[in-house]
């Protein structure tokens, strides 16, 4: 007879044991009951507040799951028999959405990680065989964002990047995804290289959306800080160089030069955008506040000269421009949706002594 050592003997029976009280069809079934009594108090409302109703819906997903991978797995005949498969779908597919408000409310009431956890489970539940064939909307992109969002402001920079990476398969939040990308990678740059993968990114996001103001504001604000071995004229005139054809470039040329206060650097740079992707109203609206102020610099200079002008000076040429540009945008964009041109142009009206028209945007310059 075989002696068995005692200290093997010790070791095999926690695993015999825990082989014995995992058994997949009673474990489907526990899960499956938890899940249902649970249930049974979502759809009644019987939680007497929002808390306990969200973790209860989290329950019941998290419950209904677990019972539906016990009863995916094969029983002693090896043979695979869903029980539960009915239940746990109706369950899963009818609280899932939920589970985006659930992370919501739970992150906004200083329950953190158990935000996260919903939102995560969200994504859980979507990949599980349960919805394989779900019609309804996915918003697993919502709620990676959701987490990468939370986990960038808990400075958890690797968890975040991951699920901003998720975040981006979605079209709706793959550019706030993108921001969250480029915030982890300005929160950990340490060198050179760093900063140079950086602003590759600034680049790419900066050319997706030009006129986003945030993309601007981080590229002024990365050359603008200290230590920095970059030059921003450089960067520009190399994306010039590099897309000849785009846009791009000299709308950033147009930006820096307009918050430099170079005003005629900055018309010409607009314009050239304006000839590449014409239309743009911002784009138009810009050359023609760039003009106006140029008009104004001249006209003062033209005002230190005592010497009397004869016919039209530069100044009014170029108030008579800037004119054309923002009344262009006016007929465009009569109700402002995308630009605010009342002032610059009453400005002119003003300046070349068009009272008339003047009078007519006088309310709306106050109003404004």
């Amino acid at each position: 007879m075989i002696r068995i050592p005692t200290t093997l003997t010790l070791l095999f029976l926690p695993m015999v044991m825990l082989a014995q009280s995992l058994n997949p069809r009673k474990e489907s079934e526990k899960m499956n009951q938890r899940a249902q009594i649970i249930y049974y108090e979502v759809e009644n409302q019987q939680s007497a507040d929002s808390l306990r109703y969200y973790r209860n819906i989290m329950d019941v997903v998290d419950y209904s799951i677990k019972s539906d991978e016990f009863d995916r797995k094969p029983d002693n005949g090896g043979q695979v028999k869903l029980r539960h498969e009915k239940d746990n779908y109706k369950r899963v597919s009818t609280l899932r959405p939920y589970l985006i408000d659930a992370g919501l409310y739970l992150t906004t009431h200083n329950y953190r990680q158990d935000g996260i956890n919903a939102w995560k489970l969200y994504i859980k539940a979507s990949l599980s065989p349960l919805l394989k064939d779900e019609k309804t909307t996915d918003e697993t992109g919502v709620a990676a964002f959701y987490i990468a969002q939370s986990e960038l402001y808990a400075r958890n920079y690797k968890s975040a990047d991951r699920y901003a990476d998720m975040a981006m398969q979605d079209d709706d939040v793959a550019q706030d995804a993108a921001e969250i990308k480029a915030q982890c990678m300005h929160d950990q740059m340490t060198n050179h290289e760093d900063s140079v993968k950086y602003l590759s990114v600034l680049a790419e996001l900066y050319r997706s959306d030009p006129s986003n103001k945030v993309y601007f504001a981080w590229i002024m604000q990365f050359y603008n800080s200290k230590n920095r071995n970059f030059n921003l004229e450089n960067f520009i005139d190399q994306q010039l160089q590099q897309y000849p054809q785009s846009s791009i470039p000299w709308l950033l040329k147009g930006e820096t030069a307009m918050h430099a206060k170079h005003w005629e650097e900055a018309a010409d740079a607009y314009k050239q955008a304006n000839i590449i992707d014409p239309n743009r109203l911002p784009v138009i609206y810009n050359i023609g506040v760039c003009l106006l102020n140029w008009g104004i610099g001249i006209k003062n200079d033209e005002a230190g000269n005592n010497k009397k002008k004869k016919g039209e000076t530069l100044s009014d040429s170029l108030f008579t421009e800037a004119q054309n540009f923002l009344e262009s945008v006016r007929k465009k964009d009569p109700h402002r949706k995308e630009v605010d041109w009342v002032t610059p142009l009453y400005q002119i009206y003003i300046l070349k002594g068009e009272d008339v028209k003047a009078e007519e945007l006088r309310p709306l310059v106050k109003r404004g």
